[in-house]
């Protein structure tokens, strides 16, 4: 056994309030003139003979056994359990092991030392643990910024380095209490306060037994009381909607991380103390313990149909269409899912047929509109003296004929001037069929009269005409046939 390693050692100070791993280790060696990592190894870990790289990768985390270090310094376990992040690990279910912790820790905590100097120009300065975390942007106490720099040279300063010494620089061996302070404005130092007690809370060994998955239902609860949705969660902490899912569950899930949690309860506008001191009902919780399968039926139908409601108030809001897929794709879920519950799927009946009266009340007033366009058109037809058909009202109105007679009011006004027109088309065609046969008999008498052989040639050019409009009408026809000078046959040409 090597002669630097002491069951006990000589001097034994005990974890401050708040105090961090590395911290308290480093005024532990320091008490006891222990200069380096590698003299302190074997006290905190005897069967590890790595020079003290284990030591140097620590990240305030707890150690897999405090046997060893609660045997040296004459202290709990409970204690030096409070110097790491297990009781917000314990707090919120999470695996206590180093790398479970380490992974629901992950993106909150700064790899490297941060400090306030004033608290550090105390006669027994220390690194508290809540300095680790980012969301903690400066010191509640003297309402300055937290530093992560050498005053002195710059550099960044690890958690743990081979000089085990409180405010001191492991680089150049400068006082970090010297650093300039940067304080902070009024807004700033109350938000920083309010954090501050927040994972004060939440690092502090808890008061009373915290049942384990307790803060999901409570997150719930709370969101529910703020007339919240999920998805209104989710567009605000830019989450997916499983992961806020999953954050309400009583047995929380791999994947979430504290910075998950930490943003959801900023937004309800709690405090953690507040979150994870509310007390619920079996009922209000809804544990999947205390409900039947029909009871677990009925509050999920129960949930369906007030996310229902809340996404139709929304759609009707925006003046978006209203349709059960719209309502659906807001959920997340499909129509089919959706429609295996009773309420939801007669809320959704009432939608379609709300949706079908819309449009037929759409439809009857588009219609009335073509009407008085219609009619307006035919008027100023009318009006100018001009022919009224359905060519001309579809031109004047700028519609197709064939998306107009889709209405059936409009179809049949437009069927009433179709009518009109084939009645005045056909007395006008007859019109024009007694004036042929007027001017053929007014012609073929004058053909006579002037001794010339009667033809349908000559009787056209007489009356400007073609000879096969002549022939296009058998009246016309008729009138050459009871001609006694027309043989049928043009005249030959004489031979000169």
């Amino acid at each position: 056994m090597p002669d630097d390693y002491f069951d006990v050692l000589p001097l034994h100070p005990q974890p401050q309030p708040m105090e961090s791993l590395t911290s308290y280790l480093m005024r532990l060696a320091e008490a006891n003139a222990i200069p380096t990592l590698f003299r302190f190894q074997p006290i905190i870990s005897p069967g590890d003979r790595r020079h003290g790289d284990p030591m140097r990768n620590m990240k305030d985390l707890p150690l897999r056994s405090f046997a060893s270090l609660s045997k040296a310094s004459l202290c709990s376990e409970i204690s030096l359990q409070a110097t790491t992040f297990y009781n917000l690990a314990q707090k919120f279910g999470r695996p206590l092991s180093p790398h479970g912790i380490s992974r629901f820790l992950e993106g909150s905590l700064a790899n490297y030392l941060r400090y306030c100097p004033l608290c550090l120009q105390t006669g027994a300065p220390y690194y508290i643990l809540p300095w680790r975390f980012l969301t903690l942007t400066g010191c509640p106490l003297h309402g300055c910024r937290l530093l992560d720099r050498c005053p002195s040279c710059g550099s960044t300063l690890p958690l743990l380095a081979n000089i085990l010494k409180v405010n001191v620089c492991p680089h150049c061996r400068a006082a970090l209490s010297t650093s300039q302070v940067d304080l902070m404005s009024d807004p700033e130092r109350h938000l920083t306060q309010n954090r501050y007690r927040d994972l004060t809370f939440l690092l502090s060994p808890p008061s009373h037994p915290i049942e384990p998955g307790a803060v999901g239902p409570r997150l719930a609860y709370w969101r529910k009381a703020r007339r919240l949705t999920v998805d209104a969660i989710v567009d605000q902490l830019a989450a997916s909607r499983r992961t806020i899912q999953t954050m309400e569950l009583r047995v929380s899930k791999r994947g979430l991380k504290f910075t998950h949690y930490l943003a959801y309860v900023d937004y309800l506008g709690l405090t953690v103390e507040e979150l994870f001191n509310t007390s619920l009902t079996p009922k209000e919780e809804g544990y999947s313990q205390y409900l039947s399968p029909n009871e677990k039926f009925q509050q999920r139908e129960a949930d369906l149909m007030e996310q229902v409601h809340q996404v139709v108030v929304h759609i009707r809001e925006r003046k978006l269409r209203l349709s059960q897929v719209e309502v659906s794709t807001a959920l997340h879920l499909t129509v089919s899912s959706l429609c295996r519950y009773p309420r939801v799927r007669e809320s959704f009946t009432q939608i379609s047929q709300a949706r079908q009266q819309q449009a037929l009340l759409h439809r009857q007033q588009v219609e009335q509109a073509l009407v008085d366009q219609f009619t307006q058109a035919m008027a100023s037809l009318q009006a100018e003296g001009k022919l009224v058909t359905q060519i001309a009202v579809c031109r004047r109105m700028r519609r197709n004929s064939r998306g107009l007679t889709q209405y059936p009011r409009v179809k049949a006004m437009m069927d009433v001037l179709a009518e009109d027109y084939h009645r005045r088309l056909e007395q006008y065609q007859k019109q024009r069929l007694q004036a042929l046969i007027t001017g053929v008999q007014s012609a073929i008498t004058r053909l006579q009269e002037q001794g010339e052989p009667v033809t349908k040639l000559a009787v056209a050019k007489m009356l400007g005409i073609s000879r096969g409009l002549i022939n296009f009408h058998p009246e016309a026809c008729l009138i050459f046939v009871q001609c006694p000078d027309w043989t049928g046959e043009p005249p030959k040409k004489r031979r000169r």
